[in-house]
């Protein structure tokens, strides 16, 4: 008889630099509840190395060749989003471009649309990281200033990490230090002064 395959309480993803994808499991709630308790989203890529403890050896990943690591748990709550955002998630790369208009050019919202302050906003953000791994958001927030919006990205891309939810259980911390570009769509209606006006050449 076969033995029934039980799921982990946690599940951690290590997305490395070198494009390779590490995981591990924790079975027991409370082992898995104290390391999640520990979780410091801003220091977490400080430290010299990230330990790893199994029954049978002990892994230490260096921060720096981390992209991001994902923190799959039943009910885990993720933290409240910075600079006053109200929803920040990681969505698939199909629903991506489909919500944004990249599979229609003629939906792209384009970067005129005014605001009027305490509008709901919603933005898709396009991160690709050192690897060739882009990671696909959806934010949500409300307008406070006409260029608003696109200041918000900038400050919470500003920091060494960022936390995102990831839709139906857990959240994922990513490694800012290995982000090479971002692309915002809708960009903002005010052109950046050091920006140089070019366009993006979609595929049809």
């Amino acid at each position: 008889m076969a033995t029934p395959v039980t799921t982990p309480y946690l599940e951690m993803r290590f997305h490395l630099s070198d494009g390779s994808l590490e995981t591990f499991i924790q079975e027991n709630e409370a082992v898995g509840k104290r390391i999640l308790d520990t979780l410091r989203p801003g220091q977490l890529f400080k430290q010299n190395r990230i330990m790893l403890a199994g029954t049978y050896s002990v892994t230490a990943i260096v921060p720096s060749y981390i992209n991001k690591i994902d923190f799959i748990c039943p009910d885990f709550v993720c933290w409240e989003f910075p600079v006053n955002l109200s929803d920040v998630v990681e969505i698939p790369k199909g629903q991506f471009r489909e919500r944004a208009g990249l599979d229609d050019p003629s939906r792209l919202v384009k970067r005129n649309q005014q605001r009027v302050t305490g509008d709901a906003f919603v933005g898709f953000l396009d991160l690709e990281m050192k690897s060739g791994l882009h990671v696909h958001l959806m934010i949500e927030g409300a307008v406070e200033l006409p260029a608003d919006r696109f200041n918000r990205i900038q400050l919470l891309l500003s920091g060494t990490s960022i936390h995102v939810r990831l839709p139906g259980k857990g959240m994922s911390i990513l490694n800012l230090a290995n982000l090479i570009r971002f692309t915002t769509y809708p960009g903002p209606p005010e052109t950046p002064t050091d920006a140089w006006i070019a366009h993006r050449r979609h595929a049809t």
